[in-house]
């Protein structure tokens, strides 16, 4: 018995760090296309719709429903940081994510940050602004970029954690 349940347990740490992490280009993150939970889509649709007021506690936005499909956009606070002559600085990001469920059994999540704040003054900086025109990240970045997917990835993992319930 104590065999079976170490054996379950590096099981499962095993597949919960199996998800794929998402990495910032300059034409922002990939969709990242998941096998689709065995529910029903109804069901699947009412818990994306529930997962939004869960994860960000303050405010949020659910549109562009269909029958197999929604958006959610929602406001995160110290999204990102960047050091700038040793100071730190926190950006808050809005960030727009998009969930279809296909026929297929699998389902997409399509993530963009549509907004940066930094001391609540929405900024004219894109994630395109970390880069070069050549692809490669800008020095001024270099912290950004990372904090940023770290972000991005726990919005991700929290999603596809409270799907698969």
């Amino acid at each position: 018995m104590k065999h079976l349940l170490q054996i379950s347990l590096l099981l499962f740490f095993t597949i919960c760090s199996a998800q794929p992490k998402l990495e910032l280009t300059p034409q922002g993150f990939q969709p990242l296309e998941m096998p689709t939970p065995n529910r029903p889509l109804d069901q699947l649709m009412e818990g994306s719709k529930n997962w939004a007021p869960y994860f960000n506690k303050k405010t949020y936005d659910i549109f562009d429903v269909t029958e197999n499909s929604l958006s959610i956009e929602a406001r995160v606070e110290n999204g990102y940081y960047y050091y700038n002559v040793g100071v730190k600085y926190n950006c808050d990001i809005v960030y727009t994510l998009k969930i279809e469920f296909r026929p297929d059994k699998k389902y997409t999540l399509a993530i963009a940050v549509k907004e940066i704040y930094a001391k609540n003054v929405l900024t004219k900086t894109t994630v395109a602004d970390f880069f070069t025109a050549d692809g490669k990240l800008k020095d001024d970045f270099r912290d950004a970029k990372p904090s940023l997917e770290n972000t991005i990835n726990k919005i991700v993992k929290s999603y596809v954690n409270f799907i698969n319930q």
